[in-house]
């Protein structure tokens, strides 16, 4: 098992599930400095002189921040060549930033060959239309829906839906992904959201990541940057079934 620091939460089982059907093959719950030997920080289109992500009191954080050239840059912590797997429980606790152009997300991706097999359990887009996002009281968007996704390959979508939520930004939740043989279930806080027919075989590794653009726009001068508007996770984890 994968594992970087520990607390009594780290043999429970996936929220909403059968903990005699899963088996605990990865945690990282972020109690102390992130492990390199778990997770790669420096994929080509991640900043490298400017530094946004840390892990504190007990929690994986990643915000928006400019660049040396001034621009706002995607940060992708993964676990390529470290961990992967085929098919059983992934979950992540989050909490997430708010603000024109922010894209956190949590997925599964492998390249295998020409193949781009993908698997988004969480994707999020506060500063697209609503009901993507909404304005808080200081008018910046706050993330209000969130999307899980199947790629078979790199162009075909499988399956899509929109999950519409409380504020995102506002406190953590639970994002799940029960992955089958035939089929895929996704979970918001222990609760089915989408299930679909589906089929990938390849074992896939793990990305979080800070991106910005997409559905959420481009970020602004008025987009929050720094630690208090994070994208916070307190743990990943992974189960096999049994």
């Amino acid at each position: 098992m994968s594992s970087n620091g520990s607390s009594s939460t780290a043999s429970g089982g996936p929220a909403g599930q059968d903990d005699g059907q899963f088996e605990l093959t990865f945690v990282d719950e972020f109690n102390g400095e992130l492990d390199g030997n778990v997770w790669r920080t420096n994929r080509t289109d991640t900043e490298s002189s400017t530094t946004n992500y840390a892990t504190r009191n007990g929690a994986l954080k990643i915000w928006p921040q400019r660049g040396s050239n001034g621009e706002f840059f995607n940060r992708t912590l993964d676990t390529d060549g470290r961990f992967s797997q085929k098919y059983g429980y992934f979950e992540i606790e989050a909490k997430l930033p708010k603000g024109k152009g922010v894209w956190p997300a949590f997925w599964l991706f492998n390249q295998i060959g020409e193949r781009r097999p993908e698997i988004d359990i969480l994707e999020a887009y506060p500063g697209g239309a609503a009901p993507w996002g909404k304005p808080d009281a200081d008018g910046i968007p706050v993330p209000m829906m969130y999307a899980p996704v199947t790629w078979t390959d790199r162009g075909e979508r499988a399956g899509y839906a929109k999950v519409e939520t409380p504020d995102l930004s506002a406190g953590f939740h639970r994002y799940g992904l029960k992955w089958e043989p035939n089929r895929q279930t996704f979970y918001f806080d222990g609760r089915e959201v989408f299930s679909h027919e589906v089929t990938v075989s390849d074992p896939l590794y793990l990305i979080v990541d800070l991106w910005f653009g997409s559905a959420s726009g481009q970020p602004n001068d008025r987009t929050p940057t720094g630690e208090s508007n994070a994208f916070e996770v307190n743990y990943v984890k992974a189960w096999q079934f049994k």
